[in-house]
């Protein structure tokens, strides 16, 4: 290769790195954060109860604490509280005290809750599902990774941050 086409490479190279670690990171970052406020307004909910909410949902049979939540979001403990005292009035989550350690108190989705937070997310899986489908089980084990690592480096800073 010669220098001219070496350079223009590496420049080329240099462009598409810096779209995919910062530009598009960021963007879909942003993106995402619009569509869970505005879907957070729809149900009632402000977006960091709505993203509480779906954590706590994606626990499944497994009951989640306070501190896990606290941990998980690198809030403080009285934000975490004011959360759940908000999702709870809201009658999206209860607190069930621990049968064994009446002091430990666990968080689970209130099973008659009337919010509907699914229906706003139902498009969104659909569409994602279909996108997924376009590419080769290859490139979805490449894809899982970034993503996988991505996260990673977030519950990192999040840790880092929060000093947790």
């Amino acid at each position: 290769m010669s220098g001219d086409a070496y350079s223009t490479k590496c420049n080329e190279d240099s462009k598409v790195l810096a779209r995919v670690s910062h530009e598009l990171g960021r963007e879909l970052t942003t993106q995402s954060l619009f569509l869970h406020t505005l879907i957070a307004s729809k149900v009632g909910l402000n977006p960091t109860d709505l993203r509480c909410l779906d954590l706590i949902s994606q626990s499944g049979e497994t009951l989640v604490t306070a501190g896990d939540l606290r941990i998980a979001t690198g809030l403080t403990t009285g934000a975490v509280t004011a959360i759940l005292d908000r999702l709870e009035t809201a009658g999206a989550v209860e607190r069930v005290r621990d049968k064994r350690d009446r002091r430990k108190v666990f968080v689970r989705l209130h099973p008659g809750s009337t919010l509907n937070v699914s229906q706003y997310f139902d498009g969104l899986g659909a569409e994602m599902a279909k996108l997924a489908a376009s590419y080769t089980d290859s490139e979805l084990r490449l894809i899982e990774g970034f993503l996988e690592a991505n996260l990673q480096i977030l519950k990192d800073q999040i840790v880092k941050i929060s000093g947790s």
